[in-house]
């Protein structure tokens, strides 16, 4: 049996203010973003983070609930 302990954690992002933006912050990333699906763009960027930070994607769901799990620190 694996001694290995694992923190999860489950990430909503369904609009910008759940992924820790205010709205002037979000007008500005949809202005840099103008020519893409901005709010796409805005879910990549904080999944990019969390895994930077060490935390997997294991499972989304249809509520814009993403699931992550690392390595407990």
């Amino acid at each position: 049996m694996s001694d290995v302990k694992w923190e999860y954690k489950i990430v909503d992002h369904s609009n910008s203010t759940a992924m820790g933006y205010s709205n002037p912050e979000t007008e500005d990333f949809k202005e840099t973003h103008k020519d893409k699906d901005w709010k796409l763009e805005m879910m990549n960027v904080e999944i990019n983070k969390l895994g930077q930070d060490g935390w997997e994607m294991v499972g989304i769901n249809g509520n814009n609930e993403i699931y992550f799990k690392r390595v407990a620190k």
